[in-house]
């Protein structure tokens, strides 16, 4: 059998997205070919191999850092595996170097590597505040403000990384295939040949819900309205909070008072997102009336759910994806990358903002025309994602070559 490992993301961190992206993968993969024995490195090898039905390799973080470590046993499964594959999120963007180090492992282990459904605005390099950005800052004023010091030296860091993220996919990936059209602009933007880059899609596009009764189950264990009012479903990210959280608590207010509707919080990474909707919820007029799904959800049961979900508020990627599976229209607010700003504009929706400068008045603009035209849209949504699936499965078929040149 042919041995594919897939890695790159934390998986099995209780990140509701990036286990929709490794189920949509699996799905998509045993589609293609049916003599695949799938591995993936996750943080629950157990847990993640049982439900899959998969082989789990274990993924361990430095203490100190925080950062995945290579293990000797990572580095065996790397060395077993025939092909590498790099499954989604943002890591163009957000963590470009462990990309790469993944690739160039496959390529050092004599194992094919595959980019898939990965995203990523255009990088741009920032300092973490510390002694270096206040050594930097004192210089700026010996200077009378003249020169930028910490302006230029991240530029010069930012000219390097997206050298090195195109050196390191054309030497060591032998596909790439990326979420969006936004992402190959990027890549082509870095020096890399259109014909060097293909759009997939997303990997949750692959996702199927599990049915009514994990519907029955989420609202049963979250004691949530049986009164039949429409319900909003809204997520702020903790990775990088909203600078204006006041006008997400007026907006719930809006839609409890002025719009007859439910909130709901839904954080997709339950043990950070779920402290932002305390906040948010204790700071409201109405906050006893609101209500939040506890616990880690598995994303099929959340996809299911979402059937009965009328709008979503959201700063996470992938609450929109799922939602828009089952034609949800959401407010989406950005956190730097252009993901989700890029991924709206497919239905003709802008996002209402970055972290940043969303404010009340753009969040109320957003959401009055989404909710008004909820029906309308719903339907548009549908109609495209059903399109986004076809492309992703045809897009997944680019694999197959490299799985016939493996010979066993």
């Amino acid at each position: 059998m042919i041995k594919v490992l897939i890695g790159g993301v934390p998986y099995g961190t209780e990140n509701i997205g990036d286990e929709a992206i490794l189920a949509g993968i699996v799905t998509q993969l045993r589609k293609l070919r049916g003599d695949l024995d799938i591995s993936v490195i996750t943080a629950d090898p157990v847990g993640t191999g049982k439900k899959l039905g998969i082989t789990g390799v274990e993924l361990r973080f430095d203490p100190q850092s925080g950062q995945p470590m290579w293990t000797d046993e990572i580095m065996q499964a790397y060395r077993r595996a025939d092909v590498f594959i790099h499954g989604g999120a943002t890591g163009l963007h957000d963590y470009p170097m462990h990309l790469l180090k993944g690739l160039r492992v496959a390529r050092q282990t004599g194992t094919k590597a595959v980019l898939l459904g990965t995203g990523g605005g255009l990088y741009n390099h920032k300092f973490w505040e510390g002694r270096k950005t206040r050594l930097l800052g004192i210089a700026k004023k010996c200077v009378l403000g003249l020169i930028d010091f910490r302006k230029i030296l991240e530029d010069r860091e930012t000219i390097k990384y997206r050298r090195a993220i195109r050196e390191g996919l054309e030497r060591d990936a032998d596909l790439i295939l990326v979420r969006d059209e936004n992402t190959k602009k990027v890549l082509v933007s870095y020096g890399l040949s259109p014909d060097k880059v293909r759009v997939s899609g997303d990997a949750a596009y692959a996702m199927e819900p599990f049915g009514l009764e994990a519907v029955k189950g989420l609202a049963e264990r979250n004691n949530l309205w049986k009164d039949g009012k429409p319900v909003v479903g809204v997520c702020v990210s903790s990775q990088r909070k909203i600078v204006d959280m006041g006008a997400v608590v007026r907006l719930c207010d809006t839609i409890i008072d002025d719009y007859d509707a439910h909130v709901l919080f839904m954080p997709m990474n339950p043990s950070t997102d779920d402290k932002i909707g305390d906040e948010i919820a204790a700071a409201t007029k109405h906050g006893d009336e609101t209500r939040m799904i506890r616990g880690y959800t598995e994303p099929e049961d959340l996809l299911a759910f979402l059937s009965g979900v009328h709008a979503i508020v959201s700063s996470r990627l992938h609450l929109i994806i799922l939602g828009s599976l089952v034609g949800v229209p959401a407010v989406g607010i950005g956190r730097g990358s252009r993901k989700v700003g890029t991924f709206m504009a497919r239905f003709g929706l802008e996002q209402a903002g970055e972290y940043d400068d969303v404010n009340y008045e753009k969040l109320i603009e957003k959401f009055d025309d989404v909710w008004k035209r909820r029906d309308e849209l719903s339907g548009i949504i549908k109609a495209d994602m059903n399109a986004a699936r076809r492309e992703f499965g045809k897009a997944g078929e680019k694999m197959l070559p490299i799985f016939d040149s493996i010979k066993k």
